[in-house]
């Protein structure tokens, strides 16, 4: 073999060898991106199943009606408050999650949809009453626009737009196969 061609041998498999480290560097991007998916994923069911949330969704079920005023809130118990509260910083923390890319509003909608056909408008309404009352709050009514559950009302609308089920998901998806 003469030196021409061994040189372009050697180029050759240097130029195997990039396209195979950058097929690799792809694949563990792509098993990162599905294990942080997971993760996400996990910390929504794990948010749910959390003792204060659980009270929360009882709450607003049971102890608020749909036309509920402001002062029935303010009367809740702090128990009751910070129950809510759970449940609302969640649902903003996932609607930015998901605003950002981190998080499929899918699989979103999958945990959140059974709920929110019994609450949706009690927690739009809650978020609306709470936004009102920190904007007017003296100190910031000079220096916010930005409701704290601002994302809280983006994320139901979003869910909104999702298609519901047609019947119940055990039906529906009886011959699921892992």
């Amino acid at each position: 073999m003469n030196l021409e061609t061994a040189a372009q041998v050697g180029e050759a498999l240097g130029g195997i060898a990039i396209l195979l480290t950058m097929l690799f560097g792809l694949r563990q991007v792509l098993e990162w991106n599905q294990t942080r998916r997971n993760e996400i994923t996990q910390r929504i069911a794990e948010h749910l199943g959390t003792t204060l949330v659980q009270r929360g969704m009882g709450v607003i079920a049971n102890d608020l009606d749909e036309d509920f005023t402001q002062e029935e809130v303010l009367a809740l118990s702090r128990e009751q408050k910070n129950s809510i509260n759970a449940i609302l910083v969640g649902l903003n923390s996932h609607a930015i999650m998901t605003f950002q890319g981190h998080l499929s509003l899918e699989i979103l909608s999958a945990y959140y949809q059974p709920y929110l056909t019994i609450l949706e408008k009690r927690i739009r309404k809650l978020a609306k009453l709470l936004n009102s009352l920190w904007l007017n709050s003296t100190e910031n009514q000079t220096y916010s626009v930005v409701g704290p559950f601002d994302w809280v009302i983006w994320l139901l609308d979003r869910i909104e737009e999702q298609p519901t089920e047609t019947s119940p998901v055990y039906e529906l998806h009886k011959d699921w196969k892992a």
